[in-house]
């Protein structure tokens, strides 16, 4: 009798454990397929944006394929990590000093044109799942639309539009949590500068513009936004225009501004500037109050991501005892660090 009742204990015992593994294997098998159906489900959730053109755009998941048409949306790319999935940029990518610093295969990419000459049959060609392109290119988005491609159209005219931009691309990319870590440090930035210069006087400035310094940047203009970040006054503010508007010798003379800036692409020199009988009479001139942006980076003092560098820059130059130069520096290698993956050589960081 004890035998043949531990004989049905064993079996019991067998029994019970086959169920167990059973009903174990079957938890983990539904387990497995809730994870995949989550993980389908976050991959296939759609992305509505309504870009800076008021166009409405959805986009069946993060796009992995990208054509920038513009410098700015392709810097943007690079600061929010997703330079990899470019397939096409803008024209003449081997002048960019930070593509080559930061991502040389941009380099290797087709080139789909430029504001003047944008190629759409070479953009529809690479089939991307996402085309981003400024402004003044949109009357090209419904061409590219009808063909199944999606536009993305941005207008990064003033910090406040750079942002917007960034946090579309993020979110259209799947990245948004890169845009927000560049709002952040832009914030973070912005409000360190402004207790920095909340006492101080406030210099009058002249941006001269690219192709001639008898051009500047009315107050409509990025740059005069820049010039008040850092705690300066553009003198030209009250000018009429939205691009580099040509002024007169008598109109920078009657100006008299105390700082003239040159930006990043000019086609002169400070010297040429400074040897200019016509402007001994200046302020800047006399007191050789005449700086050059840094050349062989990016273009700080345009509305791209690394702009708020531009800020800071001009910040330390208008107000060096507030914010060292030295400082200033240290703050542009550990930005690139952070954001680009590569450290900048301190020597490119000038004034």
């Amino acid at each position: 009798m004890k035998k043949n009742h531990l004989i049905k204990l064993v079996a019991l015992f067998l029994v019970f454990s086959l169920t167990f593994s059973v009903v174990a294997c079957g938890n983990n098998n539904n387990e497995n397929k809730t994870e995949k159906k989550v993980e389908t489900s976050v991959e296939t959730k759609e992305i509505k944006l309504t870009d800076q053109a008021g166009r409405k755009i959805t986009l069946k998941k993060p796009a992995k394929t990208i054509v920038s048409c513009y410098y700015i949306t392709t810097y943007a790319t690079m600061a929010l990590g997703v330079e990899d999935r470019v397939v096409g940029l803008e024209k003449k990518a081997d002048s960019r000093p930070i593509y080559h610093m930061a991502a040389p295969e941009l380099l290797e990419k087709t080139q789909v044109g430029s504001m003047k000459e944008f190629n759409v049959e070479a953009t529809a060609k690479l089939k991307p799942d996402l085309v981003i392109m400024p402004m003044k290119l949109s009357e090209h988005a419904d061409t590219l639309t009808d063909l199944g491609i999606n536009v993305l159209v941005v207008n990064p005219e003033s910090q406040e539009l750079l942002e917007e931009m960034l946090l579309l691309i993020g979110k259209a990319c799947g990245v948004e949590e890169k845009a927000e870590a560049l709002l952040k440090y832009y914030d973070k930035e912005l409000k360190k500068i402004s207790k920095l210069i909340k006492d101080v006087k406030k210099p009058s400035v002249y941006m001269a513009g690219n192709s001639s310094y008898l051009t500047t940047a009315p107050g409509t203009m990025y740059q005069s936004n820049l010039i008040a970040l850092a705690g300066g006054e553009n003198v030209a503010a009250e000018l009429e225009g939205n691009y580099w508007t040509e002024v007169s010798y008598e109109t920078i003379l009657n100006d008299n501004p105390e700082v003239i800036i040159i930006p990043c692409n000019a086609e002169y020199t400070k010297e040429d500037i400074l040897s200019d009988k016509n402007l001994a009479g200046v302020s800047a001139i006399k007191e050789k109050r005449v700086y050059m942006m840094p050349q062989n980076i990016e273009e700080w003092d345009s509305p791209v991501p690394s702009g708020i560098l531009g800020t800071m820059w001009l910040t330390s130059v208008l107000h060096e005892k507030e914010y060292p130069f030295e400082k200033f520096q240290k703050d542009v290698i550990e930005y690139y660090k952070e954001f680009y993956g590569f450290e900048i050589d301190k020597t490119l960081i000038t004034k």
